[in-house]
């Protein structure tokens, strides 16, 4: 038996449709994109070079949520953006979240996502000792961040420290996707 969620579309939702649009999203599929909320989420990180560039990938996400009328449970520090799409109602995985996570994923090979690359062959020793040094720099940063986000952010058992700032936020901002009296 598999220990992963399997999906949970929202009521209306057409479910073969929508997972033929959701299996190439995720990991378990080459994707990118996790299951979360007992598979009624989508989620995963970005990281970008630097911060201006992961807030214009944020700001043109915003952009297409602004023409879908909807939105993520998202957080941010520095140059690492988490996103989670679900839909609150009714409840569940819809057609926009699903759409939404491809169009971020589209979004952020545009915008310059760094992505981990397979080491290369055998660099000489030189540019062996240098690129040690360069990810003994980017470690040490990347700890100064985590603890910063790990401080600001309740404990989780989501992916990924950041999930903890997007779950407090979504904890605390009411009732959002139900229309104003």
């Amino acid at each position: 038996m598999s220990s992963s969620p399997q999906p949970r579309f929202s009521a209306g939702s057409d479910p073969a449709a929508l997972e033929a649009s959701l299996s190439p999203l995720l990991t378990s599929n080459g994707g990118r994109w996790t299951l979360a909320a007992g598979g009624e989420a989508l989620e995963r990180e970005f990281k970008f070079k630097t911060f201006a560039k992961t807030w214009d990938f944020m700001t043109a996400v915003s952009l297409q949520c602004k023409l879908k009328n909807h939105h993520p449970e998202w957080s941010n520090v520095f140059n690492t953006t988490f996103i989670r799409w679900t839909t609150h109602q009714p409840r569940g995985l819809s057609a926009k979240d699903v759409e939404l996570a491809a169009v971020c994923d589209a979004l952020a090979a545009d915008f310059g996502e760094v992505v981990d690359q397979p080491q290369q062959p055998q660099p000489q020793q030189q540019e062996k000792k240098q690129q040690q040094k360069q990810q003994e720099g980017e470690k040490g940063e990347q700890q100064q961040h985590q603890q910063g986000a790990q401080q600001t952010a309740a404990p989780s058992s989501s992916s990924c420290a950041m999930a903890g700032l997007a779950d407090r936020a979504a904890g605390s901002a009411g009732e959002c996707c139900v229309p104003r009296k």
